[in-house]
């Protein structure tokens, strides 16, 4: 594959293009080559040597930013680099991109051909901003509403509590990755509401995208609980035909009434054990598919003075196991060799302790004063490049490095392994972040919802 050219810059001043997982040489080569076929899927024109990228600038009808999308030939649609929606040009406006919904070619819906798309600019504004803090977390994962009730009801009460606790960001991210704008939604604002259609939204919520086969026109198929969608998730990316269960994994796994008992409590020491072993897994694969070089670049900056110190900070604020960090930190490295590379191909410089601890930190950011700041003592650049995007912007999320490792593992983008796994991670990082936020979701407090809030 050809060197590519420079990036461009969008709006939030971050380099964006479509980019390669790895370069073809250098630190940025893998082991495995990925896929032509997904390559091309995620990249677009990128993926074929030395072909140009078209691209263009303008509002995403996913996101309601203004940013570069790029053509994905194999496609022939559109991929929005803030938010990885799929669009097409609309003939409406020209300076917007239209989303598109469903499956194939999909219904092509342009946000400015709506009389009130400015209103939802202003209400997605003021959602991004508005302030957080541990204090807020705490009580939106305390207080009383019809969808915690069903979530308990239906076994969902855990990853419920964890995607009310992220940001609103976040949580439109994961939406638009499962297939629908929750800026256009009546709930949009409620993180309550926002959960829930996340987690239960008919034909593409993460149970719905979780159903496959004959079961999808069986009106008496039992919907997954949280323990359902992990099994799920689990045994169809980690357990082939050929082999046992026993085979991949440690923990054994539970019926469907194990699950059930299971998934109707906030905290369970199985289902905790079960999340654990599934993270372990996504970051051990991962890491089987980078190659010598860049294992052994990683193994040097985890025995760097900044590395160390940032992994000592998180053990004091209760970190106890280090999966989500380590999966983080393989993830930002390859997001920062990648980035590099494309700027200054064969003369780009190596990634440095302190540029990669405070990738990571922003990676693991719960956007709430301080959770960045706090790894200030392990040596953090003090301003990493690219700038920050602008507090109302979707690109908080941090979703690139992770939207790496779903091309990095073979995932096809907006297949339904791809639109699941992503809301999986997040789930499984969030309680990374309340434990650093030194939030104890085993606490009473959660499990017992308070009316009127915290």
């Amino acid at each position: 594959m050809a060197r590519p050219g420079a990036p461009g810059r969008g709006a939030s001043g971050r380099p964006t293009h479509p980019g390669v997982v790895f370069a073809s040489f250098g630190c940025c080569q893998p082991r495995e080559k990925m896929d032509a076929k997904v390559a091309k899927a995620m990249y677009g024109d990128m993926a074929d040597a030395g072909a140009p990228r078209k691209k263009k600038e303008a509002m995403c009808s996913w996101c309601f930013e203004h940013a570069v999308h790029y053509f994905i030939k194999e496609t022939s649609t559109w991929l929005c680099d803030a938010c990885k929606g799929r669009t097409a040009e609309s003939p409406k406006a020209q300076d917007c991109m239209a989303r598109l919904e469903g499956a194939g070619k999909g219904v092509a819906v342009c946000a400015k051909a709506s009389s009130d798309w400015e209103t939802l600019m202003e209400r997605k504004k003021q959602a991004f901003m508005k302030p957080r803090s541990n204090t807020k977390i705490r009580y939106e994962m305390t207080r009383e509403s019809p969808q915690r009730h069903l979530a308990q009801k239906e076994g969902l009460i855990r990853p419920f509590l964890y995607l009310v606790s992220m940001t609103p960001q976040h949580r439109a991210l994961l939406a638009i990755q499962l297939g629908w704008c929750p800026i256009a939604q009546e709930g949009f604002g409620d993180p309550h509401e926002e959960a829930w259609q996340i987690l239960n939204k008919s034909g593409m919520g993460v149970r719905a995208r979780c159903v496959r086969g004959i079961n999808k026109m069986n009106p008496f198929a039992g919907a997954f609980d949280w323990v359902g969608i992990l099994n799920h998730v689990a045994s169809t990316l980690y357990v082939p035909s050929y082999m046992s269960w026993a085979d991949e994994f440690q923990c054994e796994k539970m019926s469907v009434a194990e699950g059930k008992e299971e998934s109707v409590h906030v905290h369970s020491r199985r289902v905790d054990q079960f999340e654990v072993e599934l993270m372990d897994k996504v970051s051990k694969q991962q890491r089987s598919k980078m190659n010598r070089v860049q294992v052994c670049t990683v193994a040097q900056l985890m025995s760097s003075d900044e590395l160390r110190k940032m992994m000592a900070i998180q053990q004091a604020r209760g970190v106890e196991r280090h999966s989500v960090s380590l999966f983080a930190i393989d993830s930002c490295f390859l997001q920062l060799a990648r980035d590099k590379h494309l700027s200054k191909g064969q003369d780009a410089d190596p990634v440095e302790g302190d540029e990669l601890v405070a990738a990571v930190a922003h990676f693991l950011s719960n956007n709430v004063e301080g959770d960045v700041e706090c790894f200030d003592e392990a040596g953090m650049r003090d301003s990493p490049p690219p700038p920050p995007p602008p507090p109302e912007s979707i690109l908080n999320a941090q979703f690139e490095p992770l939207w790496l490792t779903l091309g990095t593992l073979g995932l096809k983008p907006h297949s339904s392994m791809a639109r699941i796994l992503p809301v999986i991670a997040y789930i499984l990082m969030q309680k990374e972040k309340l434990r650093m936020a030194q939030i104890n979701i085993t606490a009473p407090e959660f499990s017992r919802p308070a009316k009127g809030g915290a």
